[in-house]
C-alpha cells in the first residue's frame, strides 16, 4: 500500500487562504453576474422603449403629414410636410439600428413599404390639380399595410419587453437568496476545513502533548504515532528517537549502577560470610586437638553461634533485596512505634538503658508490619550505640511541614561519618549481632511510605535520626 504523503502546516494553511479567496472570488462573481444581468436587461429594455417610441413618432409623423395634404391639397404642402419626411426617415434608421431580430426588422420593412405607398398616394394628392384630397387621403390611409405592420411590430416589441420584465422580476427575486450562495459555500468550505484542521493537527498535537507526558513521567518504552501534518509527524519521530536513546541510555546507566551496587556489596557479603566462617574453622580446628569435655561444649556453642549469626545476615540480606509489596492500612504512628519498641523485649532492662517516651496523636497509612521492622532496626542501632545508664528519647508529633515526625535520639558517642541513606548497598559490619542493613532497609521501606530518614548530631552528644511521613487521609 503506497503512503499517501502528509500535508505540511504550511500547505494547511494556504487551503484556508486559498477556501478564502474562493468565497470571495464566488461573491464577487454572484455579483458580476447579478450587474451583467442587470445591466443587460436594462439596456435591451432601454432598446424596446427606444423601438416603441420611434414608431409611435413614426405614426405620430404620418398621420401629420396626411393632415397636412388634407389642408393644403393641390396649393402645396407646407414646409412641415417636408420636415416631417425627413423626421420619419430619422425614426426608421434609429429603429433599424435598434432591432437584433430578423421578425423586428421584417415588421419595420412593413411598416417602411406601407409608409412608402402612402407617401407616394399622397405625393400624387399635392401633384393632382383639383383632385378631392380628403378622399384620396383616406382611401390611401385605409388601404395602407402601414397600421398592421406597426401593430405587428409593437405587439412583438410588448412581448419581448413584457417576457424581460417578468426575468428581471424573477432575478430580483432571486437574488437575495443567490446572495446566500457564497455564505452557505463558505460556512460549508470552513467546516470541511476545520475538519481536516482538527484532524491534521489539533487532534494530533493534543495525542503528542499527552505521549510527550508519559515521556515525560519516566515511560521511556512509549512511543508516539506519527499523524498528521509533516511538521507533527516529524516531531513525533524526533521525541520517538529521543525516548528511545534515553531508554538505552537508561538501561546503560542500570545495567552500571547494578554493577556497581554487586561491586560494592559482593566484599560486604564476602565480609559477613568470612567472619562467621573464620570462627567456625577456628573452633574446629580446636576439635581436632585433645580437648575436654567443656571445651568441646563450649566449642559447639561457639559454632552454632557463628552458624546463627550469619543465617540472620543471610535472611536479613533476603528480605533487604526482596521488593517490597505494601499492604497500607490507616492507623495511629504511635501503635507503630511502640509496636518496634516492645520488639526489643528485655534488651533494654538488661543493657541497663531508660526509654522515654513522647507522644502525639497522628495516624499514618502504612504497612504496620514493615514499617515497625524498619523501626526495630533502627530503635536496636541507638540501643547498641547508648551506654549503659542512658536514656533513649523516642518521640512522635507533627512536623512543621504537617507531616508526622520520628525521632529517635541516643546517647551514644555520636558518629564519626554521617551515614548516607541512599546507599544502595548493605554496610559490614562488626557488632555480634548486626547485619549492616539496618539503615539501608529502614531508607528503603521508609521511601517506599513516600517518607524521608535523617541523622543529625544530637544536642549535647549523641545522634538523631529523624523520620517523616504523610499523614493519613482523613476519612
Amino acid at each position: 500500500m503506497i503512503r499517501r504523503p502528509a500535508d505540511s502546516l504550511k500547505r494547511l494553511l494556504q487551503r484556508y487562504q486559498l477556501a478564502l479567496l474562493l468565497v470571495l472570488m464566488a461573491a464577487a462573481g454572484l455579483g458580476a453576474l447579478w450587474a451583467s444581468f442587470w445591466q443587460a436587461g436594462y439596456q435591451r429594455s432601454l432598446r424596446f422603449n427606444e423601438l416603441l417610441i420611434e414608431a409611435q413618432a413614426v405614426r405620430g409623423d404620418l398621420y401629420r403629414q396626411i393632415k397636412t395634404v388634407d389642408e393644403y391639397g393641390a396649393a402645396g404642402p407646407s414646409d412641415d410636410y417636408w420636415q416631417r419626411l425627413y423626421r420619419i426617415d430619422e425614426h426608421f434608421y434609429r429603429m433599424r439600428r435598434a432591432a437584433d431580430t430578423p421578425q423586428e426588422q421584417a415588421s419595420i420593412a412593413r411598416m417602411e413599404t406601407a409608409y412608402g405607398l402612402i407617401l407616394a398616394a399622397m405625393n400624387r394628392v399635392v401633384t393632382t390639380p383639383g383632385g378631392d384630397t380628403n378622399q384620396v387621403a383616406f382611401d390611401t390611409w385605409q388601404t395602407g399595410d402601414f397600421e398592421s405592420a406597426y401593430a405587428r411590430l409593437t405587439r412583438q416589441v410588448a412581448a419581448r419587453r413584457d417576457a424581460l420584465a417578468e426575468r428581471m422580476d424573477l432575478w430580483n427575486r432571486m437574488a437575495p437568496w443567490l446572495a446566500w450562495l457564497p455564505l452557505l459555500f463558505g460556512i460549508a468550505l470552513a467546516l470541511w476545513l476545520n475538519r481536516r484542521f482538527v484532524r491534521e493537527f489539533l487532534r494530533p498535537l493534543e495525542r503528542l502533548v499527552a505521549g510527550t507526558g508519559e515521556i515525560a513521567q519516566g515511560r521511556l518504552d512509549y512511543r508516539l504515532r506519527p499523524q498528521g501534518v509533516a511538521e507533527v509527524r516529524h516531531l513525533a519521530d524526533t521525541l520517538n528517537t529521543m525516548a528511545a536513546e534515553l531508554e538505552h541510555k537508561r538501561q546503560a546507566l542500570v545495567e552500571r549502577e547494578r554493577e556497581a551496587a554487586l561491586g560494592a556489596l559482593v566484599p560486604v557479603i564476602a565480609h559477613n560470610i568470612r567472619n562467621p566462617l573464620a570462627g567456625i574453622r577456628a573452633n574446629a580446628q580446636m576439635l581436632d586437638h585433645q580437648a575436654t569435655a567443656d571445651e568441646i561444649e563450649e566449642t559447639g556453642a561457639d559454632i552454632m553461634d557463628a552458624a546463627d549469626r550469619l543465617e540472620r545476615w543471610l535472611n536479613a540480606l533476603l528480605a533487604y533485596l526482596h521488593p517490597l509489596d505494601l499492604k497500607r492500612t490507616p492507623g495511629p504512628f504511635d501503635a507503630i512505634v511502640d509496636g518496634a519498641i516492645a520488639a526489643l523485649g528485655g534488651r533494654l532492662a538488661a543493657a541497663d538503658i531508660e526509654l522515654v517516651r513522647g507522644r502525639g496523636p497522628v495516624a499514618v497509612n502504612a504497612d504496620a508490619p514493615l514499617l515497625e521492622q524498619a523501626l526495630h532496626g533502627l530503635l536496636a542501632n541507638a540501643l547498641e550505640a547508648s551506654p549503659a545508664g542512658s536514656r533513649i528519647r523516642v518521640t512522635t508529633g507533627t512536623a512543621d511541614d504537617g507531616r508526622a515526625r520520628l525521632d529517635i535520639v541516643d546517647a551514644g558517642p555520636g558518629m564519626a561519618v554521617r551515614p548516607d541513606p541512599h546507599a544502595s548497598a548493605p554496610l559490614p559490619t562488626t557488632k555480634r549481632r548486626g547485619t549492616g542493613l539496618g539503615i539501608p532497609f529502614a531508607y528503603k521501606v521508609i521511601h517506599a511510605h513516600g517518607g524521608t530518614l535523617d541523622y543529625a548530631p544530637a544536642p549535647g552528644g549523641g545522634t538523631c535520626v529523624t523520620i517523616h511521613l504523610p499523614l493519613s487521609d482523613p476519612p
